[in-house]
């Protein structure tokens, strides 16, 4: 609401003053919808789980690129922090500036890759505002990027991510992209793109997955999907890792997003690690195992 003021204002500033209210009426602001859920709702609390799990700004590794998982934190947080910690040593000039952050849509009907129309994503620790212009250099490099916040209002896989983001790298801005049910055409699509936008500026770009690595009805089956990812990713053997995520030997939501990193080639000098040794799991109220784990690219 523009409110008129009790005294006269000259035109110039009466102009601005008009101007300054219509710009914050447009603001869009994606509110959380799994706070007090599947992570604190609440700062104080935000920053005491950051402290228990031993993550610290300025103090980790060097990594280029994380794969994080998106469950709940009581399960999966510890290995989010383990993955962002392996990042969490980029401070001064290597810092980055921007947080690509890839993840899933869980709604299986759901097709096409999605950029985020709003101007900032709220957390408990404050508004990440989103990197327009990045966003835009992926919007302008194939018709398949769409820029639709409908999706971004009702997934999580980015979501539980960001107080990570906002913790680590307060001064970040985030690419959000979002990747429905997987398909051939827009995994290609996403890994040409990831290079050709992000190569020039990887120095100030830190790359985000959220992925939980395995889920089966069977828990035998879902720790031998977890363990075959594992190797694979242990050896590098990143064109057979594509292949098992393709053919679906290994089942899991994300897999696409890892797929697409993997074939855009920003890693092909770096060496992936298993940031956290061991895999964590825990059984869903749709009676399936899921699997999480941590890595990262150096």
């Amino acid at each position: 609401m523009v409110f008129f003021p009790a005294f006269p204002l000259h035109p110039a500033l009466w102009d601005t003053r008009i101007n300054n209210e219509m710009i914050a009426l447009e603001k869009r602001v994606r509110s959380p919808i799994v706070d007090g859920l599947f992570y604190p709702e609440d700062m104080t609390s935000v920053l005491a789980y950051m402290q228990s799990i031993g993550l610290k700004r300025g103090k980790g590794g060097l990594a280029r690129a994380i794969i994080a998982p998106h469950g709940a934190w009581d399960i999966s947080g510890s290995l989010a922090g383990a993955a962002f910690a392996s990042a969490g040593g980029r401070t001064g000039k290597k810092s980055p500036s921007r947080v690509v952050l890839l993840g899933p849509i869980h709604d299986k009907r759901e097709e096409g890759i999605f950029l985020t129309n709003s101007h900032s994503f709220q957390t408990p620790l404050g508004d990440i505002p989103v990197d327009e212009e990045a966003s835009g250099w992926l919007e302008s490099y194939s018709p398949l990027f769409q820029i639709d916040d409908i999706p971004h209002l009702h997934e999580h896989s980015i979501e539980v991510l960001l107080p990570f983001v906002k913790y680590c790298f307060p001064h970040a801005s985030i690419v959000p992209v979002l990747m429905g049910r997987p398909q051939l055409q827009y995994t290609s699509v996403l890994a040409h793109a990831l290079r050709a936008v992000f190569e020039p500026v990887m120095e100030s770009t830190l790359l985000v997955i959220s992925l939980n690595l395995t889920s089966h009805s069977s828990e035998a089956a879902a720790l031998n999907m977890a363990d075959e990812f594992v190797r694979l990713f242990r050896e590098e053997k990143h064109g057979e890792l594509c292949t098992a995520l393709q053919d679906g030997r290994i089942a899991n939501c994300g897999g696409a997003l890892v797929a697409a990193l993997l074939q855009s080639g920003l890693m092909d000098t770096a060496h992936p690690h298993v940031a956290f040794d061991s895999l964590l799991s825990a059984r869903t109220e749709q009676d399936k195992t899921v699997y999480y784990g941590a890595f990262s690219f150096e």
